[in-house]
């Protein structure tokens, strides 16, 4: 786990909660789905509580916890929604109480040989464990070579544990059986603003502006400005979607 890339998610939480992409609404229809009862969930590294929010129009109840408390006091409130600030592999639930477990663009982060037994614990047999992430977007021609650019200036700064993600989350190692989940894409409509935000909600990024300064991003920028044109201008951002799940037998 790199301590250093998790420490910049106490700066700026509300810009996450304000740019971070939401999810697609087939994905949790698809969640509720998959699992027998819709009593109670747990939303593990929950941030700013983007999953934890959808979940609860379709559960009675929701357990959501992070470890940063500027992300939880930034979150999104909802009466069958219960915070609470703690490590996913420090969790207080008894055990069979959930019948879904999700973790939504955090499980390459965590520590597995303390977290896989919790998931065990803490499902109901035949409840449904589900983690999705987003990598790289597309947006146009001109914006995707300009976008070149800015990664290459914070390609430094990543942290190893992103490649989890980029590799589409197929070597984790589920202790529970597969299932087979749908393909989805999550299309965002952004302004320039929007999508400079959502940049600026990245580890790396913040982790290069922390080393080198704001100035190093200029000539990024200046070449994302050049590549989105009119930056009032809303244009479709597509990101696809990493998307796993397993089953508890019973």
């Amino acid at each position: 786990m790199d301590t250093r890339a998790i420490a910049t998610f106490d700066l700026q939480s509300d810009q996450y909660a304000r740019y971070r992409p939401q999810y697609p609404d087939m994905l949790f229809r698809w969640l509720q789905a998959a699992v027998p009862g819709h009593q109670r969930a747990w939303d593990c590294a929950t941030g700013t509580g983007q999953a934890a929010v959808q979940l609860s129009r379709l559960f009675a109840r929701v357990d959501a916890c992070d470890i940063n408390h500027s992300q939880l006091n930034a979150a999104e409130q909802a009466a069958n929604i219960i915070y609470l600030e703690c490590a996913v592999e420090h969790p207080p639930y008894g055990d069979g109480v959930f019948d879904l477990i999700t973790v939504a663009q955090s499980l390459h982060w965590f520590d597995f040989p303390r977290f896989w037994p919790h998931v065990e614990r803490t499902l109901k047999p035949g409840g449904v464990f589900a983690a999705w992430g987003y990598d790289w977007f597309e947006v146009s021609p001109q914006v995707d070579d300009a976008m070149r650019f800015f990664r290459a200036v914070i390609e430094p700064f990543w942290s190893s544990c992103s490649q989890l993600l980029w590799d589409g989350y197929r070597y984790v190692d589920m202790p529970l059986p597969a299932i087979d989940t749908p393909v989805y894409q999550i299309d965002m409509h952004w302004n320039l603003e929007q999508l400079l935000g959502y940049l600026h909600t990245w580890s790396a990024t913040k982790l290069c502006v922390q080393s080198l300064g704001n100035h190093v991003l200029n000539d990024a920028h200046l070449r994302l400005r050049r590549g989105w044109g009119d930056p009032a201008e809303i244009r479709r951002v597509s990101m696809p979607l990493h998307f796993i799940a397993g089953r508890k037998p019973g």
